[in-house]
């Protein structure tokens, strides 16, 4: 860092030198657009520098890659260009295994409950949350039509885990009306806003088919996929780091040979706080 500064430094100087010797052959008043441009060019280089700004193109990556993801769910199809699957990334040391309801941690509330979500969450900087069975009382599309009814201790640890990651919520819904019913249930219940322990509108996203959710999923590539679905469980086992599978009461743990896949009765189960 401190060589660039010097270059710079040195690159200002010069140009400085130059526009001095340029101007005393002007009258005064006089200056040309180009010395002004480039200078304007150095003095902005040395600020973004020091200030550590990122270059042009880099800010809103985050929303280009939900874009993405939302664009991806409408085509309903998971794989890459020609029809290539995507490759999965390496498993990780560390499993949600360990979060199966015989083993889940003892009951934490307030401050606890958000020293345990960042400990669960260590390393962990995306979450992608599918909201039917996990957030919802509802477990599915057909559900969500008529209603939707957030389950407020998970609304509670999904806030927490939204204070220590970037959370994305995924909602398979039918049409428009279950949309403004998902939508609705998660902005009454304080889940959606924009208070820096809420996830942002813009994080909220839908898509109309199972095999949609799978694809945004994989092209928002978190290191950790909570879901409600067992065939969605199944469908990523091979390709997230963390998989946690809240399971829905009579039905089995998805993919319970998988080291990378856990599986809770809850949300709040799983994080210890019920």
């Amino acid at each position: 860092m401190e060589v660039v500064l010097r270059e710079l430094r040195s690159l200002c100087h010069s140009l400085l030198t130059r526009l001095s010797h340029l101007f005393r052959d002007y009258p005064p008043g006089t200056l040309q657009l180009t010395g002004v441009l480039g200078l304007a060019a150095v003095l902005y280089g040395i600020y973004a520098v020091r200030n550590g700004r990122k270059p042009p193109g880099e800010a809103g990556s985050e929303d280009s890659a939900a874009t993405a993801a939302a664009d991806a769910s409408r085509s309903g199809n998971g794989a890459g260009p020609a029809g290539q699957a995507l490759a999965g990334p390496d498993p990780p040391a560390r499993s949600w295994a360990a979060t199966q309801p015989a083993q889940a941690p003892a009951r934490a509330t307030g401050a606890a409950t958000s020293r345990a979500v960042r400990a669960a969450l260590a390393g962990v900087k995306v979450v992608t949350l599918s909201a039917p069975g996990v957030l919802l009382e509802e477990w599915d599309a057909a559900a969500l039509q008529d209603a939707a009814t957030l389950r407020p201790e998970a609304a509670a640890v999904a806030r927490e885990v939204a204070r220590a990651a970037r959370v994305y919520v995924i909602a398979h819904v039918a049409d428009d009306v279950g949309e403004a019913t998902v939508r609705g249930a998660c902005e009454a219940g304080g889940l959606v806003g924009d208070a820096h322990y809420q996830v942002p509108a813009h994080r909220l996203l839908f898509c109309s088919t199972l095999e949609g959710k799978v694809s945004m999923v994989r092209q928002l590539e978190p290191e950790l996929h909570i879901d409600g679905d067992p065939q969605t469980v199944e469908d990523l086992k091979r390709f997230m780091p963390q998989l946690l599978h809240i399971v829905r009461p009579g039905v089995r743990a998805a993919a319970s040979r998988f080291p990378n896949v856990g599986s809770a009765a809850s949300l709040a189960a799983a994080f210890g706080a019920s």
